[in-house]
């Protein structure tokens, strides 16, 4: 019975997800392309922000409560990264994300100043 209930629980996840897909993705392809070069309260002021509102403005779904590393990037990467030698603060596994998701070199700052 557990299972069916979990299940159940499941569909209407995916149900719910089938609706904000489209703007987490733009939101997460915004990230990728832009947000490098900022630190944390620029990046912040730009996704939470100006793209949030933005897409609401333009009737683009949205999931609650919205994050970028949400699509990019899951416990499992995060934990690889860090592993591999990566800091584990934030800006450092928003980098790690950007560099595992784009197709080109990103301006990334570095948190550290290593």
């Amino acid at each position: 019975a557990s299972e069916n209930v979990r299940w159940g629980e499941e569909v209407k996840k995916l149900t719910s997800n089938k609706k904000t897909v489209v703007g987490d993705c733009i939101l997460a392809a915004g990230f990728v392309s832009y947000v490098g070069a900022f630190d944390k309260e620029l990046r912040e002021e730009l996704w939470k922000n100006q793209w949030t509102a933005d897409l609401k403005s333009r009737g683009i779904s949205i999931s609650d409560g919205s994050d970028p590393m949400d699509v990019l990037s899951d416990e499992g990467r995060n934990s690889t990264m860090i592993s591999e030698g990566l800091p584990s603060d934030r800006i450092s596994l928003e980098n790690g994300a950007i560099v595992n998701n784009c197709l080109r070199w990103p301006i990334l700052i570095d948190p550290q100043m290593q």
